[in-house]
């Protein structure tokens, strides 16, 4: 989806912090690059955890018998977010722990049959899969932390983050975007119900009332 190679990503962060480019990210052309990767990828993780509009949705699930709810492979975080109550009147909490939900409460995997569970994740997505705007403000964060460990220049560092800053806001303004977009055309019932009742009663002044005042 986004338009910026991994190779390219990590050359960048090599070129910032004043050493020599690779041609790829196998042979590694004599350099060691898994200090450069290792960075993206935890840069990649922390950008995706506050969720966006392709990482983030509720699952249901639904056990024929009590057992484990398994999670994705992927997954960067998950919680219960459906209302449940344990049998002391407790709200059931759970979150991800090994790839499975966990049950906070009643310190257990198990889950009871019968019952709808929903479960929020956040998913990690590849560097290919995410868009051009994540991967440039993820990147601009790799870069300047890649630099500061390797490096450590403080003038580099300014330069960076001033960035930094404007790259990691169009991200954030992209992904608005993107989501503004899923909610108006997602079609659920609540969302054009409540569009309908903007569209039909918004412009109508009998729903307003307006206080008399007196000009000056």
């Amino acid at each position: 989806m986004g338009s910026i190679s991994r190779l390219d990503a990590v050359n960048q962060m090599l070129l910032t912090s004043g050493e020599s480019i690779v041609a790829d990210l196998e042979g590694n052309s004599g350099i060691d690059t898994g200090l450069a990767e290792f960075v993206l990828d935890q840069a990649a993780q922390d950008f995706q955890l506050r969720g966006m509009a392709n990482n983030k949705f509720v699952k249901k699930y639904k056990l024929a018998s009590a057992g484990n709810i398994n999670l994705p492979d992927n997954v960067l975080c998950a919680e219960l977010v459906s209302s449940h109550q344990d049998t002391d009147g407790n709200r059931i909490l759970g979150i991800d722990r090994q790839k499975r939900l966990y049950n906070i409460v009643e310190d257990t995997y198990t889950w009871k049959a019968d019952t709808e569970w929903k479960v929020e994740i956040i998913s990690n997505l590849s560097w290919d899969d995410l868009s051009t705007p994540s991967q440039r403000g993820i990147l601009a964060n790799a870069m300047r932390q890649y630099q500061l460990i390797v490096q450590g220049d403080d003038i580099t560092d300014r330069y960076l983050g001033e960035a930094e800053v404007l790259h990691r806001a169009k991200a954030r303004a992209s992904d608005i975007n993107d989501r503004r977009a899923l909610i108006f055309g997602s079609g659920s019932p609540e969302i054009n119900r409540a569009l309908n009742r903007f569209a039909s009663g918004g412009n109508d002044p009998a729903r307003f009332r307006f206080w008399r005042h007196r000009g000056g």
